[in-house]
């Protein structure tokens, strides 16, 4: 089964005094890169836009795609977190090509 890489990338949309202060007690935790199988959130102190990078394996690009966005979504909902504007992108890494030198 073909792996992917999936960036999810959304905004926060307006959150309240107690959300933002939340978001902000909460930034050093998101603000590890790379991807991982259960998926890694990072934001910056300003609170505007927000990034998801997950591994996923499967058959179909476009599933691969709505899993992503809907584990962002249930993330950002137990956590009580307004957003809008979600939007992923996939790479298969089985089709990469690495260039040897």
């Amino acid at each position: 089964m073909p792996t992917y890489r999936v960036l999810v990338n959304g905004k926060f949309d307006h959150p309240d005094a107690d959300t933002r202060a939340r978001l902000l007690a909460e930034l050093n935790d998101h603000q590890a890169i790379g991807f991982t199988e259960d998926g890694l959130l990072t934001y910056s102190a300003h609170l505007g836009a927000f990034t998801f990078r997950i591994t996923l394996q499967g058959e179909e690009e476009r599933d691969v795609l709505d899993e992503a966005e809907l584990k962002v979504m249930e993330l950002l909902d137990a956590k009580g977190y307004p957003y809008r504007d979600v939007a992923g992108k996939a790479t298969c890494m089985d089709d990469i090509k690495i260039r040897r030198r």
